[in-house]
């Protein structure tokens, strides 16, 4: 029998075993790479807060100071910066496509919270606003955001709002007129 013969299947079968375990490795590598791109769910312990900063964008904060943002795919009504919203999890986590509720003010309630005055022991009841539900909506991908992408996003739809409120572009520009007297007949 050839040695060679022999050899060649063993070398085809080591190469072949070497390209598949590099292409599981790559695979794998690509996988990860995305789970830290993006995330589907959110662990509910593992949530330390929520900032909403428009009628697209909430930012998770987890207890490991990272962040997350949910961009969501259309616009919430009546969501916007210091909105309040009910979250729904399912089994524990906050996933892509969970339904949140606006939460709007709707004047004071029955309900009353205990308040330090400043500079003193003293503690007064003061009423607390109302909730009602207003719309509901559906949360996006989770995508990590850094500090200063989340400083650059802040300052953005803060920009956007400003610009979409009433201002000198709307106001009525009026200008002084002399009157003239009639001519006389």
């Amino acid at each position: 029998m050839n040695p060679r013969s022999t050899l060649r299947p063993s070398l085809v079968a080591v190469a072949m075993l070497g390209a598949a375990l590099l292409a599981a490795s790559a695979f794998a590598a690509e996988e990860r790479e995305a789970a830290n791109a993006a995330t589907a769910c959110l662990r509910r312990s593992e949530i330390k807060g929520t900032k909403i900063l428009d009628a697209r964008n909430v930012l998770v904060t987890m207890r490991d100071r990272s962040i997350y943002r949910s961009e969501l795919a259309k616009q919430c009504p009546g969501l916007r910066r210091g909105s309040a919203m009910s979250l729904t999890y399912n089994d524990n986590k906050l996933c892509a496509g969970s339904m949140f509720t606006v939460l709007m003010r709707a004047g004071a309630s029955s309900n009353s919270t205990s308040v330090t005055v400043p500079g003193s022991n003293e503690h007064i009841s003061v009423p607390a606003p109302a909730l009602v539900p207003g719309a509901t909506c559906q949360l996006g991908v989770f995508t990590p955001i850094s500090a200063d992408e989340v400083d650059a996003l802040t300052a953005a739809t803060e920009e956007g709002q400003r610009s979409r409120r009433r201002g000198d572009r709307d106001a009525v520009k009026t200008e002084a007129v002399e009157k003239v007297p009639p001519a006389s007949r």
